[in-house]
């Protein structure tokens, strides 16, 4: 017998044990799970990349017009990708720096099947600034452009209104297209 209870007060204390274990791991796991849900960045609710927006207008009246059967697409960029591809009624599009680059390159495809073959390109410098926005938003490049130059193709002319390219949510560049010829509108 007392063989017997010897061995029940061991069972008991390893029954102890192993509750005070369980009890100290799931201790440990919440506090991870706590410690990586804080250090996420999900308090950065802005706009953190500065990603320059075009628009279309015409030369004539200098109002804004849409673009139909569009193509667009960076030079240099991985594989030359379509920014937009063949679309319609497009006012805007946005085009993207290359912050390894001192200017960047995007060629026009005009779809039209009167207009096809035609291209214009687009060509922005600027200097790469870098800049620290916050703490939970990090830090992302702002461009001053420099130059900019443009085919004459079916493009009249381009204006950069403000030379600092940020992070807001504003049309940075103007593309004047002479609306005056067949097709180009």
């Amino acid at each position: 017998m007392p063989r017997a209870a010897t061995v029940i007060k061991s069972v008991r204390r390893f029954d102890v044990g192993m509750t005070a274990l369980r009890n100290i791991l799931l201790a440990l796991s919440i506090g991870v799970i706590m410690w990586m849900a804080s250090c996420s960045n999900n308090g950065c609710e802005e706009n953190s990349s500065s990603l320059p927006l075009a628009g279309f207008y015409s030369s004539q009246t200098k109002t804004s017009i849409a673009i139909d059967s569009l193509t667009v697409y960076g030079i240099g960029s991985p594989g030359d990708s379509a920014i937009i591809r063949n679309q319609s009624s497009t006012k805007q599009v946005y085009l993207p720096f290359d912050v390894d680059a001192d200017c960047s390159r995007f060629v026009i495809q005009y779809n039209q099947q009167d207009l096809e073959g035609i291209t214009d390109t687009v060509t922005v410098c600027y200097d790469r600034v870098p800049f620290f926005y916050s703490k939970d938003c990090g830090a992302f490049y702002v461009f001053d452009v420099t130059d900019y130059s443009v085919s004459h193709n079916l493009i009249d002319s381009i204006q950069v209104p403000q030379r600092r390219i940020d992070n807001t949510n504003t049309e940075n560049i103007k593309i004047f297209f002479r609306t005056g010829e067949a097709g180009a509108q």
